[in-house]
């Protein structure tokens, strides 16, 4: 019935392909690869509908294929078309058969035909056609990325929510959440891992049990610790939906990409499996976060064109930092076309509690924060759609959403401050750590590094008397101390900002632990 119905309003001529379940209709009049592409870009549910389309060529045939249509009707289809269809289970109708699609000037192969005629895999195929269509010049306006259903350009992290007695403090990040979607705010940021995989619990909690799926953006991740085979992906993003209480991410990114993970991603076909989720419309929009050198994510948006966004570590700090390349990566960004996700803009507190001397210049401006100057600097570049703040406490989500609201980038004079602050910053030579906690996952002894760098940096930098205190008597007082390191290497393999964190370790016992010679 639905195959009939998909026939007849193809047969009316005011369409090239009709899409049917028996009660819902998708049309397009769009020519060629083109509507496919953007159905799967959307996310739009239509496994195991039926299918009606002028012209089936074997590039069609694998985006039918992704989309998940279970039969099809084709006015004309190449016979390598037939092949695609019969090797992905799709029933197969057709008024004529050809040995190829032809182009449109009638002199030669159809372009997509030729892009796929070897290719056997459907996210191989979809890989090959998107870049096709970038060649062409086919990805214009229309087919832009369509995030108009986040609000703002400010999202709430949810890596650093309120603890009490070792759990999350769901009551005080109830009354963070409703603040924040209160004051006109919906995005809000998770990872399996996060809080020793208790964030995801909280975002059920306090969250989506909450308000209406529309009511906020929901992102989350695929985190390399815990997979290991392409079959346990999909078995662990079914977790993450339960766990989180939804049906669908809006977001959905590959986790902490540098050069080493995305060959593991790739050996697993992680990006792949994502297509696949997003061809059945549990995610809508398929991302990656990435902490590496720019060219580095030059090399994944060409290799998966399919990425709609990327999150990059950016703060001022960092932002013509030679290790972080923050500027660069952000220019990779938009040579690509990908709007940016920012990460880290107070560099996990170390823009917040300044020396002395940078404290002296934001002082001087008699206006708004540290943690504001940090924030507006990152919402303010070009190519930057969202900027993620890990909030912590009340008094955090009122500082955020009070500039935030009415968003005004940086004026000349404060640009000019923050500039100021850096010099002061790169004159000192603090440790570049955001507290991410990856070295922490794998560290066999569980020293509590991060603790420790923070520690480093407001004795060595801040010049922070209670750095001694805070080191023995709080970070490591049950927790092992920096001395107990057994050199093994594994923290520096996690570490996104590949930091020598052996050797800064060392220096933790030499600062903190060297008994004075009596």
């Amino acid at each position: 019935m639905s195959l009939a119905k998909a026939k007849e309003l193809l047969s009316t001529g005011e369409y090239t392909c009709v899409l049917s379940d028996g009660e819902r209709i998708i049309t397009s009049t769009a020519r060629g690869v083109k509507p496919l592409v953007e159905w799967i870009k959307s996310g739009v549910l239509v496994n195991g509908f039926s299918a009606a389309d002028k012209v089936v060529g074997r590039a069609t045939a694998f985006l039918y294929a992704l989309l998940g249509v279970r039969e099809l009707y084709a006015a004309v289809v190449s016979r390598p078309a037939l092949d695609v269809l019969a090797t992905h289970g799709i029933t197969a109708e057709y008024g004529v058969a050809v040995e190829n699609i032809i182009n449109r000037k009638g002199d030669g192969i159809c372009p997509f035909e030729e892009t796929v005629l070897d290719i056997t895999d459907a996210t191989d195929a979809y890989t090959a056609i998107i870049q096709k269509m970038r060649e062409m010049n086919l990805i214009g306006e229309d087919m832009k990325h369509n995030f108009d259903n986040v609000k703002k350009n400010f999202g709430f992290g949810c890596m650093r929510l309120p603890m009490k007695d070792g759990e999350v403090d769901y009551e005080q990040t109830k009354q963070m959440f409703d603040a924040f979607i209160e004051a006109g705010f919906n995005y809000f940021d998770t990872a399996h891992g996060y809080i020793d995989g208790k964030s995801e619990i909280a975002v059920r909690e306090c969250l989506t049990s909450r308000y209406p799926r529309e009511a906020y953006i929901l992102t989350n991740k695929l985190s390399t610790y815990h997979f290991k085979t392409e079959e346990e992906i999909r078995p662990l993003f079914d977790s993450q939906l339960k766990a989180c209480g939804v049906d669908y991410f809006d977001f959905y990114l590959m986790h902490a990409q540098d050069k080493t993970l995305f060959e593991k991603y790739k050996q697993c076909r992680a990006y792949e499996t994502a297509l696949e989720f997003l061809a059945e419309g549990r995610i809508k929009h398929l991302g990656i976060s990435f902490h590496d050198t720019a060219d580095v994510l030059d090399r994944i948006l060409t290799e998966y064109p399919q990425v709609e966004i990327v999150q990059i570590q950016l703060n001022y700090v960092d932002f013509d930092d030679p290790s972080v390349q923050s500027g660069k990566c952000l220019e990779v960004c938009r040579k690509h076309g990908k709007p940016a996700i920012v990460m880290e803009p107070v560099k996990g507190g170390s823009l917040v509690k300044l020396p002395d001397e940078a404290q002296a210049v934001f002082d001087a401006l008699n206006g708004g924060s540290n943690a504001e100057y940090a924030i507006r600097f990152a919402a303010g570049q070009d190519g930057v759609i969202m900027v993620l703040s890990g909030m912590g406490n009340m008094d955090m989500v009122r500082d955020n959403i009070g500039y935030m609201q009415d968003f005004k980038p940086l004026d000349e004079r404060e640009s000019a401050a923050v500039e100021q602050v850096c010099k002061i910053f790169r004159s000192l030579g603090s440790i570049p750590c955001t507290a991410c906690r990856y070295c922490t996952e794998v560290c066999p002894k569980g020293i509590p590094i991060p603790e420790t760098f923070a520690c480093l940096n407001s004795k060595k930098v801040f010049n922070d008397w209670n750095a001694a205190f805070y080191y023995n008597q709080i970070h490591t007082k049950t927790a092992p101390k920096a001395s107990e390191c057994i050199k093994c290497g594994l923290c520096e393999a996690a570490c996104p900002q590949h930091l020598p964190i052996r050797d800064l370790l060392a220096q933790a016992v030499e600062v903190f632990e060297k008994k004075e010679d009596k």
